[in-house]
C-alpha cells in the first residue's frame, strides 16, 4: 500500500545525470520494434525534444520566444510530414519484403529537461511529446509491419502532437478554438510575424531568480551520442550492447519506482 507521500509515476521516468533530474520516455517492456521507420520517427522526436527542452525558454516562466515557438511548429510539421509519407489505407498493397527478415529496431532514447522547466507551456509541449513516444512504442499494428502503418495508426501517432501545438495555437497565438481543431490546421507566417503573447498573458517576475543549470554541448555529450539504455546491456545499433533482435529476450521492463512528492 503506498504512503500518501508516494505516487508512482509510469507515463515519464526520472533518470538522474549530472546533478540534475532528467526524464526519459518509459517504454514498459516495448523496447524494440519490427518498424524501422517507426524506430526511426521515435529518435527523430525524442533528438529534438532534448534540444528543445534545454532551450533557455524552458527556465522562465515568461511566454516562450519566437524561437521557441518556431522550433515546435518545425516538429510538428516534419512529423506530419513523415507519418503522412509512410499512411497506407486499407486498400493499398502494403510495403513488405517475405522472403527477408527485417532487423528488429531498438528503440533509441534521450533524455530531457522536464522535471525542472519552469516554463508550462513547454513542459505541457515535452510531456504530451513523451507520451506521444511512449505510446507509439506500443502501437501492435505500426510495431509488427516492417516499413509503413495505416491510417488508424498515424492517428494515433498525431494524437498527441496535434493537442500540443493547438493549445500552443489557441493559447499563445489567439487562433480561434474551432480553426485550431482543424485536423490540417498549421500557423502562417503572419502568425509569426504578429506573435506577442505578452500582451495578454501576465508574468510574475518578481518572483523568479535566476536559473544557472544549463548544459553546452560538450557536457550534453555523454547522453546525446549514446543513448540510454533501455534495458540491462540493451542499446541500439552503434551504442554497442546486445545485437538487434536480443533486446526482447533480454530486456528488463522499466518498472517506475515511487517518486516522493
Amino acid at each position: 500500500m503506498l504512503k500518501s507521500t508516494e505516487i508512482l509515476h509510469d507515463a515519464i521516468l526520472p533518470y538522474p545525470y549530472d546533478g540534475v533530474q532528467w526524464a526519459i520516455v518509459n517504454l514498459g517492456d516495448n523496447v524494440e520494434t519490427e518498424n524501422a521507420e517507426v524506430a526511426m520517427l521515435f529518435e527523430i522526436i525524442n533528438r529534438h525534444l532534448l534540444t528543445l527542452s534545454n532551450l533557455r525558454d524552458c527556465f522562465v516562466v515568461n511566454p516562450p520566444s519566437l524561437d521557441a515557438v518556431k522550433a515546435h511548429h518545425n516538429l510538428y510539421v516534419r512529423l506530419l510530414w513523415f507519418i503522412d509519407a509512410r499512411t497506407k489505407a486499407d486498400n493499398e498493397s502494403r510495403l513488405d519484403f517475405p522472403h527477408i527478415t527485417p532487423v528488429r529496431r531498438v528503440f533509441r532514447r534521450y533524455p530531457v529537461r522536464y522535471f525542472d522547466v519552469k516554463n508550462r507551456w513547454i513542459k505541457r509541449w515535452i510531456e504530451l511529446a513523451l507520451y506521444g513516444l511512449s505510446n507509439m512504442a506500443q502501437l501492435g499494428e505500426a510495431n509488427t509491419w516492417t516499413n509503413d502503418w495505416l491510417e488508424s495508426s498515424a492517428e494515433e501517432m498525431k494524437k498527441p502532437y496535434r493537442e500540443a501545438y493547438r493549445q500552443m495555437a489557441v493559447e499563445l497565438f489567439n487562433t480561434d478554438l474551432e480553426t485550431a481543431k482543424v485536423k490540417k490546421f498549421l500557423l502562417n507566417k503572419e502568425d509569426f510575424d504578429t506573435y506577442n503573447p505578452s500582451a495578454n498573458i501576465p508574468t510574475f517576475e518578481y518572483l523568479e531568480h535566476p536559473y544557472t543549470a544549463f548544459f553546452t554541448e560538450d557536457r550534453l555529450r555523454n547522453i546525446s551520442t549514446p543513448s540510454v539504455p533501455v534495458g540491462a546491456g540493451i542499446t541500439p545499433e552503434g551504442d554497442g550492447g546486445v545485437s538487434p533482435g536480443e533486446a526482447s529476450e533480454a530486456a528488463v521492463p522499466n518498472t517506475p519506482k515511487p517518486i516522493i512528492s
